[in-house]
């Protein structure tokens, strides 16, 4: 009778011992996340300028520049270190096992000293990956996105904004957004600069290298706002994507 008591003791102080082991693993948080990274390509134009410091490339004609550079996620952390970020997760999504790229985020700025007036279409532009996976850029709202469906208010709208607290969330998301991505048919005239954000659906974690394409770039416009002059440009980006331990990233 007592080696029955003393087993059954020793089964339970097993199984609390088990229990608590469980509690401390779902307790610990997943010190995972998948980072990407972005450098510049080679190019076969001298049109094409790279700076080794913060890894932009810049199209230059004629004084004309239209520099473009790739913003990390921790970049665009620190940017906007808040709960109204619309550009970065930061938490682990546990179907995966890690921190998730939201999008891919590339700035853009527009100088122009030299031409009348020129204009750089965001809907034009589109990411090619090695794999042959074509990414089209988000539009501010539905009604604003034309020829693709991807947009940041229907993204945003689809992931819940039920409560008081969401909506005003939602609501700060979307005046983020509005302010920082690069908007349709803003001309730039002679003396100007205009930047702003274009944002692609993440890339895969196989990605090796991506082409950022921003076709008919106009130039010179004749009569009636016509373009009169067009080119198209490519910028190159070699791609370093994996799964990185979060304190080897922070670091």
């Amino acid at each position: 009778m007592i080696n029955v008591k003393r087993t059954k003791a020793w089964l339970l102080v097993g199984a609390a011992a088990l229990l608590l082991g469980v509690g401390c693993l779902s307790l610990t948080p997943i010190q995972a996340m998948h980072k990407v990274e972005l450098e510049p390509g080679v190019t076969a134009s001298g049109q094409y300028e790279v700076n080794p410091v913060d890894g932009s490339v810049s199209y230059v004609h004629e004084g004309l520049r239209l520099r473009v550079e790739h913003l990390s996620a921790d970049m665009l952390d620190a940017q906007i270190p808040g709960v109204e970020n619309p550009y970065v997760y930061r938490h682990v999504d546990y179907d995966q096992g890690f921190v998730p790229q939201r999008f891919t985020i590339f700035q853009l700025t527009l100088s122009n000293p030299t031409f009348d007036k020129v204009l750089a279409e965001p809907q034009r532009c589109h990411l090619v990956t090695d794999r042959g996976k074509v990414l089209r850029p988000y539009a501010l709202t539905r009604t604003s996105a034309t020829g693709d469906p991807r947009n940041f208010e229907t993204y945003w709208l689809s992931r819940g904004v039920q409560s008081g607290n969401a909506q005003k969330i939602y609501l700060e998301r979307m005046a983020v957004l509005r302010g920082a991505i690069f908007q349709p048919n803003s001309f730039v005239f002679k003396g100007n600069t205009y930047s702003g954000k274009l944002a692609f659906d993440p890339l895969p974690l196989d990605t090796e290298e991506v082409v950022l394409h921003l076709d008919r770039l106009v130039l010179e416009f004749g009569i009636y706002d016509i373009p009169k002059t067009q080119t198209d440009l490519e910028f190159r980006f070699a791609v370093d994507s994996r799964i990185v331990d979060a304190g080897v990233a922070a670091r």
